[in-house]
């Protein structure tokens, strides 16, 4: 090697040896390079694929973790920045659910509600005296019951409003007054609560729909803060007869339509003996809200029993915003019907729920 290398030095000279060793460093690291190349392509052939696939497979389950544990949060915590800030969660922040017995909310999951409100109740001097009995221009004290859905959070000065409708779905509502009460947590002291006002019954005599609402700055789930009652009772003898006003509300004109159904809130089930095994706890989602509609809640499980017939006229009212019509509903009960049921009348526009009416028919 030494007498080569000699050889061409002396051959070439100083400057002709420097650049063949140059050139020999060129084609060495290119060959160099172009053999760590087909390294990197076998490597990536023969396993470094499952690695790069395993890092990506690992991503994608952080993703879906993260996607989930967001998903399980209410939606104003998921709505938050998730950094830099420092989001609040339930254990810190505590908020009330005034509720009460809300039909239309109801009626927006699914589950048979009846008109014949359980929470709002008329007394004349302490008795309780039916909304379809009313006497006109008389004295009474309506009162309605409010409920916490929270066992955490009370509700100090909650404003309760009073008003009533004309018998109906979808009319004008007049202010009857206001009274301020304080709620308790849900099994605590003051809970349910009571609110109540005075009433003088209007002077022209008639059927009138009660209804009780509030609102509540910080309420977790507004939506089941509006109740009614709007009930009347006719004897059949054949068929019975009721009338009840139906108004259009909005700001479009309105085609109507009517469903009926015999639903009455079931009486409670019996508490078992034993307590029933634990279930794994239902993933988190809204206050009030129902995943599945329980069979004794569903309307479809109350037609119109056999041989009855309901009839109403008109039967798909069409109405100008502002109008309002009279309902004529006509209940044929069999020959041999004895006692009392309730039918629930609906009333739906293309907006979804207009109102309803509960009609009971009697017959000694």
């Amino acid at each position: 090697m030494l007498i080569t290398a000699a050889t061409q030095r002396f051959s070439l000279g100083d400057a002709g040896f420097l650049a063949l060793n140059r050139i020999q460093e060129i084609y060495m690291k290119q060959l160099r390079a172009l053999l760590s190349l087909i390294l990197t392509v076998l490597k990536t052939v023969l396993y470094e694929w499952i690695v790069r696939l395993i890092e990506v497979c690992r991503l994608l389950c952080e993703r879906c973790q993260i996607w989930h544990r967001n998903r399980i949060l209410p939606v104003r915590l998921r709505r938050t920045a998730t950094q830099p800030c420092v989001r609040i969660s339930d254990p810190a922040y505590k908020r009330p659910d005034p509720m009460i017995y809300s039909q239309f909310y109801l009626m927006k999951q699914g589950v048979a509600v009846t008109w014949d409100n359980p929470d709002i109740e008329i007394h004349k001097g302490n008795v309780f005296v039916p909304s379809h009995a009313l006497d006109p221009n008389t004295d009474y004290q309506i009162v309605a019951r409010i409920w916490n859905n929270s066992t955490e959070a009370p509700v100090v000065g909650l404003p309760v409003r009073f008003s009533y409708l004309s018998f109906g779905a979808g009319t004008q509502s007049h202010f009857i007054g206001q009274t301020h009460v304080n709620l308790g947590v849900k099994g605590g002291p003051n809970h349910p609560v009571f609110a109540a006002v005075p009433w003088k019954a209007p002077a022209q005599a008639g059927h009138y729909c009660i209804r009780v609402g509030f609102e509540w700055i910080d309420d977790l789930n507004p939506n089941n803060n509006l109740g009614q009652e709007n009930t009347n009772v006719g004897t059949a003898h054949s068929p019975a007869e009721f009338e009840f006003q139906l108004r259009n509300d909005t700001r479009r004109r309105q085609t109507y339509r009517f469903d009926v159904d015999t639903y009455a809130i079931p009486l409670q089930d019996l508490c078992p003996r034993r307590p029933a095994p634990k279930q794994p706890p239902p993933p988190r989602q809204e206050p009030g809200t129902v995943n599945v509609v329980p069979p004794k809640h569903d309307r479809r499980n109350y037609p119109v029993p056999p041989g009855w017939s309901v009839k109403l006229e008109p039967s798909e009212p069409l109405l100008a915003p502002g109008n309002e019509i009279t309902v004529r509903v006509f209940i044929t009960p069999p020959d041999a019907f004895t006692g009392r049921q309730p039918f629930n009348v609906h009333a739906f526009h293309q907006q979804g729920l207009a109102g309803g009416v509960t009609l009971i028919v009697e017959r000694p």
